[in-house]
């Protein structure tokens, strides 16, 4: 493997220079791991993905012996892609025979690969059934014991798993050119499943039963013998190789390096997971992600070095984890209005992480609970499934969980209740819990059954009614008797992507014409106007395609016998349909990777707790018989956060200057002054992160008035502080002094010029003592103040001098106190000069990070502008190709609409910059 090093050996011990390189490797890195038994032709496949020239085990020159047993690394730049990274090559190729055992070493490399990697390719030799075949990679069981997504998900749970390893590719070589497979591969888009049905079903816990649960995704690729005389046991130049051969070699190519990673990755981070997980491995320990990858994040976030920083709450510790089962958040109780449940509210408000809303709609016994519990993880004891035609959900009730791949955030699942329940006695609470599901989520899932005809467009009717129940300004157009296009621009920037879920679904993915279309052109096609048809009829796409400009489509097979799923909650996983199966975990991979979290119109992310305010206005506004104004939504939260953004902000204030304290007190005014703005930038830049929506900057103003108290504060503690020093260090330095005058020591002929003397060896003495901090001289003038009584009494006492020279003396002591006075106030002024460019500074530092995240704001609300546009502008070609020009126009309007927005956004930049 010319260029590779090995990373890690068999006893998982990392090489430190392999560790290094892999370390400076420029990022985002695209890993492939290959793994397998010695003599399946690994090395023809490295060089086939590095792009240089295949060779046989020991090129021309004969074989060579295969590399010692670990894991191998080789980085080179991406063939294809070369200004965007870097392409990773990880190799672990053990004994013959070694794969087909649970043994510890083949299983640590193993799995060190699979998590290592973004694409995971296994490979092994041809045979007369290629099950058996797959079946020798028994290391694949150890997989849901040796890692763990979150510390309280059970081991046996391998559905969280799924969501975070990489794609399955299998590769067969030496196949006969006559095997079936070939074709059928071909066929299917080299769909693994192909394989596995042209054998015998394997049992429960075989290791491809063990893949096809495991791993989101799963492809296979036969290779026919590479030389053309089947004699020839040595692989050739490629000029030289068998031409089909070489045909395979492409496609399994172009498929593996047109793969795109879950996340990107750096060196950095992939070799500090990588050093955590060999930690765990080689002490036979679980590998816990959520700890490993937060770690990953909290070192390269580039936190401030001077202030420790608490992570964020680990998901088991976290309130989200205590949720062992749903809870209902907005009860719907007969002839009741809705309210909200105090218990789940405060759960809610309990949650300061930023929070991942998906809300489920739909009638009524259509398996939404399911959908839901799969996404949370959970086999059992999660949203009630229900096993009758009555709806089993009322209101809607909530799950808070742990991300399973974002441990700063929260997955909030909102489970609604069934529509359409004939039984219900208030009807009306239908519209406004599928209002409701929309302004709470920001990942919006309607869930139907069968197919998108216009009888499951006419069950979704609640869409054409949004503009009656949602309403988007305090002021103005307050709703409207019909949907006429009013403020689709400004509620589609809000509105939560939108996913369309079809259940039991019997169709072929296919047009007239026989050409194949994926889900999303089928909710396309379903959506599509026809002319000629009335506006009643097209009203709900309309409204949909307006509305929700991001759109995807899920469908699932029926997932087990109608028998079966009366008991669908309890029922194994090996009594499902593995094309469900694939389905479901195709739909929460989609969920817990693109689902974004959410966010207000400008890009502020919605913690737990300001969902909850949302929850408390729209439902309080229902009560009220109102109709819920986001705007009005939006100002309440703006105020809670500005508000709580302050406290935060002076609190982090407090914090720093506690760390700081040691330097005080101090003798310079600027010392203070720069402890101060240190904590005042990072009290600032608190507020910044959290607050949104300060008009005129109120809050922020309010801000700077607490912090200049706070700078008062400070001044007046170090004032105090050093007064105190100062006035313990004289005192002590006094006491003699103070004994001689009790004792009438100085009242003596002289006395008065040994007092003078005393004095002046006091003044000097204190003067040498350090640290006396900023009132050392106003503590010495009030000093010397409160002995000029005593001083003019041993002074009239000294008959040694005459009237004259006691004037004298009286004269002198007066202006030396005057010279101390004038000698004060200039430091009293220059502290005063000090403050007001303190000030200044202040005021400066309030306006660059203003400045700073106005930008940032901006360019957020530039962003999700120009993504509305190009959604638009999308919606637009498709009505001139359904030929509505009536509509285009409409439509045009708003293309124009954002385009003079997004140009206003460009030219405030420019005033701003």
């Amino acid at each position: 493997m010319p260029g590779a090093v090995r990373l890690a050996g068999p006893c998982l011990r990392l090489e430190p220079s392999a560790l290094a390189l892999l370390r400076g490797l420029p990022g985002p890195l695209r890993v492939v791991g290959l793994f397998g038994p010695q003599g399946a032709q690994a090395g023809l496949l490295r060089a086939l993905l590095a792009g240089a020239q295949p060779q046989g085990p020991g090129g021309p020159s004969g074989p060579s012996l295969p590399p010692p047993p670990g894991l191998w690394l080789q980085g080179l730049p991406h063939p294809t892609r070369r200004e965007e990274g870097t392409l990773v090559l990880l190799h672990a190729e053990g004994e013959e025979g070694s794969c087909s055992s649970s043994s510890s070493s083949s299983s640590r490399l193993f799995c060190l690969s699979v998590l290592l990697c973004t694409v995971f390719v296994y490979n092994s030799r041809g045979g007369e059934q290629p099950q058996r075949e797959l079946d020798r990679l028994a290391c694949v069981r150890d997989l849901v014991h040796r890692v763990r997504v979150l510390e309280d998900c059970p081991q046996e749970n391998s559905f969280l798993l799924s969501s975070v390893l990489p794609d399955f590719v299998w590769c067969l070589h030496d196949v006969a050119p006559d095997t079936v497979w070939e074709e059928m591969l071909r066929a299917t888009d080299h769909d693994m499943e192909t394989l596995l049905a042209s054998s015998a079903a394997s049992e429960e816990d075989s290791p491809s039963r063990c893949i096809q649960r495991l791993f989101p995704s799963q492809k296979a690729f036969c290779f026919r013998s590479p030389a053309v005389d089947e004699g020839e046991s040595e692989f050739l130049p490629r000029d030289q190789l068998h031409p089909v051969f070489q045909k395979q070699l492409e496609v399994f190519r172009d498929y593996i390096l047109s793969r795109e990673p879950k996340r990107d990755l750096s060196g950095e981070v992939l070799s500090d997971r990588l050093e955590q997980f060999v930690a765990a491995l080689s002490h036979d320990q679980p590998i816990l992600l959520s700890e490993i990858y937060w770690c990953s994040q909290a070192a390269s976030s580039g936190q401030c070095p001077h202030i420790p920083q608490s992570p964020p709450a680990s998901p088991s510790t976290s309130q989200a984890s205590i949720m062992e089962a749903p809870i209902c958040l907005i009860e719907n109780n007969p002839r009741e209005q809705l309210q909200i449940n105090p218990e789940a509210l405060g759960i809610l408000q309990s949650i300061h992480q930023p929070v991942v809303v998906v809300a489920i709609v739909g009638l009524y016994r259509t398996g939404k609970s399911y959908l839901m519990n799969r996404l949370a993880g959970k086999d059992t004891g999660g949203f009630a499934l229900g096993a009758t035609v009555q709806a089993s959900t009322k209101g809607i009730w909530m799950w808070c969980c742990p991300h399973p791949l974002r441990p700063d955030h929260t997955l909030v699942l909102l489970d609604t209740e069934g529509l359409g329940d004939v039984e219900k006695s208030n009807t009306e609470n239908d519209t406004w819990i599928f209002a409701l599901s929309i302004l709470l989520s920001s990942t919006f899932v309607y869930n139907s059954m069968s197919t998108i005809n216009h009888h499951a467009l006419e069950q979704i009717h609640y869409v054409t009614e949004l503009t009656e129940h949602i309403k988007m300004r305090a002021s103005g157009r307050e709703t409207c008797e019909r949907w006429d296009g009013w403020g689709s621009n400004d509620l589609a920037s809000v509105f939560p992507a939108f996913i369309w879920v079809v259940r039991d679904f019997t169709l072929q993915l296919k047009l007239e014409d026989g050409r194949s279309i994926t889900e999303d052109e089928y909710l396309e096609k379903a959506l599509e106007r026809r002319a000629g048809t009335s506006e009643k009829w097209d009203l709900p796409k309309r409204c949909i395609r307006e509305f929700f400009p991001s759109r995807k489509c899920f469908v699932f097979d029926r997932p087990a016998s109608r028998q079966d799923l009366q008991h669908l909650e309890d029922l194994p996983e090996s009594k499902l349909s593995l094309e469900f199966l694939q389905q479901a975990r195709n739909f929460c991979r989609y969920i817990h990777e693109s689902a974004g979290a959410k966010v207000l119109q400008g890009g502020h992310v919605v913690t737990g707790t300001l969902l909850g305010t949302l929850v408390e206005t729209y439902v309080g506004a229902i009560r009220n018989k109102e109709v819920p104004c986001i705007e009005n939504a939006v100002l309440a939260l703006a105020k809670l956060e500005n508000s709580t953004a302050i406290c935060k902000a002076v609190q982090r204030y407090e914090e720093m200057l506690e760390l700081m304290r040691t330097v005080l007190p101090t003798e310079d005014m600027a010392e203070v002054l720069a402890v101060h703005a240190r904590c005042e930038e990072e009290a600032i830049r608190v507020f910044m992160g959290q607050a949104f929506r300060d008009k005129d900057q109120k809050f922020q103003r309010q801000l700077a008035d607490q912090l200049q108290l706070k700078l008062k504060e400070l001044c007046q503690w170090n004032e105090e502080a050093s007064l105190d020093r100062c006035q313990a260090i004289l005192m002590e330095l006094y006491q003699e002094m103070e004994e001689k005058i009790s004792h009438g020591d100085y009242l003596v002929p002289g006395g008065y010029q040994q007092f003078l003397n005393d004095q002046q060896h006091v003044m000097e003495s204190y003067h040498l003592v350090p640290d006396k901090g900023l009132m050392a001289s106003k503590a010495l003038q009030d000093f010397l103040a409160s002995q000029e009584t005593t001083a003019q009494s041993i002074l009239q006492a000294d008959q040694a001098l005459k009237e004259k020279e006691k004037e004298l003396e009286v004269e002198k002591a007066q202006a030396e106190a005057s010279r101390r006075e004038a000698e004060l106030q200039r430091e009293m002024q220059a502290r005063m000069e000090q403050m007001a460019r303190e000030k200044e500074r202040s005021f400066q530092e309030h306006k660059q990070q203003l400045i700073a995240k106005m930008e940032a704001d901006q360019r957020a609300l530039l962003a999700g502008q120009e993504r509305l546009l190009n959604q638009k502008l999308q919606e637009q070609r498709r009505l001139q190709e359904e030929d509505f020009q009536q509509e285009v126009s409409r439509m045009q309007k708003e293309v124009h609409g954002l385009k003079a927005q997004i140009r206003e956004q460009g030219r405030s930049r420019c005033t701003i910059a």
